[in-house]
């Protein structure tokens, strides 16, 4: 009895002084899975991670846009369980006037579902974000520098105090560029890993989904910047390796969407404000989001939707007009299920994208630009994902996965569990 008591002992006392787990999630936004197949991609850190672990082409769900695919990448969850199909919450859609997006909304209502970061929180892990998207006030993360960094908060503190920040550049910061943003959100990542150990941090950069906008896909101007992103990569691997908990963490680094060039302009506002339709007891009003454009109805009924249905679809440029229950085939949220979900669905054909504009022609020219939005089965809206580091097999290249499978498996790092989820862990790579 006295061995089974000792040794039983024993046991508890080595679980105790066993190291918690980490995990760091390093999104790049718009990185597609195209990018990634380029032999002579100026990416040695995140060759390097593919070559110990494992990496796959990764489907976003619909729409392919950051926040409702970040949100997916923490819940399991496609987009008809939450309150986003744009990087916001839409105010004001089916009304008199253009429906406003509100970026400033709580957590519980753009992800009103359980994420991986509040159940690490729950079971007393230390949680972390940078630049996280629909995320603000959720209560669940430890230490936090957000897009628009908060100067009262801990962390912003913490690094005026260290001159890893000033206030003068706290004061521009929507005035400088986004690489130089990103590297701020680096430096906070850094310090946060260093000074904190966090169980679970969520990183988003956004350079490459910046700079593709302005000049398009797959040229030298993203290559430069995928270049740059792969250092910032290197700088947090080192940070955890000097804050001496690198044999116990795991890298998962990921992209929200890919991306695509296009050289045509649709302007949905513009047509609807021809067709005398944006006024009145039924008007009609687009949020136009790149490849995709929501149509909000005051009013609807399936006549008047069917009607909007014909105008559109008869339109150059327009790929697929779509129902509400046609789009919920694809995983969009109907209205029923959430008051964002728009009264008829837009996808832009290739080489053409939603914009803004009341006024003109429905279809113009433009220089070549980098939109996403499209279908999910676009091949250049497939996204990455890698693995390497504490539990991860050196599985190599997978077969093409889905998003919805990197919140259970982060919460199987963590020794966690996420229950009631569309996406199940990658067991495939687990050791």
């Amino acid at each position: 009895m006295r061995s089974f008591l000792l040794a039983s002992l024993l046991a508890v006392t080595a679980a105790a002084q066993q190291p918690r787990p980490h995990v760091v999630v390093i999104s790049l936004d718009a990185f597609a899975f195209e990018s990634l197949k380029n032999p002579d991609l100026p990416a040695p850190t995140l060759h390097r991670l593919m070559q110990q672990g494992a990496w796959a082409q990764m489907q976003p769900i619909n729409p392919t846009v950051t926040w409702p695919n970040h949100s997916a990448m923490v819940t399991g969850q496609n987009d008809s369980h939450f309150n986003l199909i744009v990087n916001a919450v839409i105010r004001g859609q089916r009304g008199d006037a253009m429906p406003k997006q509100d970026s400033n909304a709580a957590k519980q209502e753009m992800v009103p579902v359980p994420t991986v970061y509040e159940l690490a929180h729950q079971a007393g892990m230390t949680t972390s974000e940078i630049d996280w998207v629909a995320i603000k006030r959720s209560g669940a993360i430890d230490f936090a520098f957000a897009e628009d960094p908060e100067p009262a908060s801990p962390v912003v503190q913490e690094m005026l105090h260290s001159r890893l920040i000033t206030q003068e550049q706290l004061g521009h910061w929507n005035k400088t560029s986004q690489a130089q943003r990103d590297r701020f959100y680096t430096a906070a990542a850094v310090h946060i890993l260093k000074q904190h150990h966090p169980n679970l941090m969520l990183f988003h950069l956004l350079a490459l989904d910046s700079i593709e906008h302005q000049t398009g896909y797959g040229n030298n101007s993203g290559i430069n910047t995928i270049a740059f992103l792969d250092d910032r990569v290197k700088e947090l691997v080192e940070a955890v390796r000097e804050a001496g908990d690198l044999p116990n963490t795991t890298f998962l680094v990921v992209s929200d969407h890919g991306q695509q060039s296009t050289h045509h302009m649709l302007h949905p506002n513009a047509l609807l404000t021809a067709q005398g339709l944006q006024q009145g007891a039924q008007a009609v009003f687009a949020i136009p989001d790149g490849g995709f454009a929501a149509i909000y109805q005051k009013n609807a009924t399936q006549e008047s939707i069917a009607k909007l249905k014909t105008l559109f679809a008869s339109q150059a440029g327009i790929r697929a007009a779509l129902t509400p229950d046609e789009a919920a085939k694809d995983g969009w949220p109907t209205p029923q299920q959430s008051d964002q979900a728009p009264d008829l669905l837009l996808y832009a054909a290739n080489d053409y994208a939603f914009a803004g504009g009341n006024d003109g022609p429905f279809v113009t020219d433009t220089k070549e630009v980098g939109q996403h939005g499209y279908p999910n089965t676009e091949p250049l809206m497939q996204a990455i994902f890698i693995a390497a580091g504490n539990g991860i097999k050196p599985a190599g290249q997978l077969e093409p996965i889905r998003n919805l499978s990197v919140a259970p498996t982060i919460a199987k790092l963590l020794g966690l569990r996420l229950e009631n989820v569309e996406g199940t862990p990658l067991t495939q790579i687990l050791k």
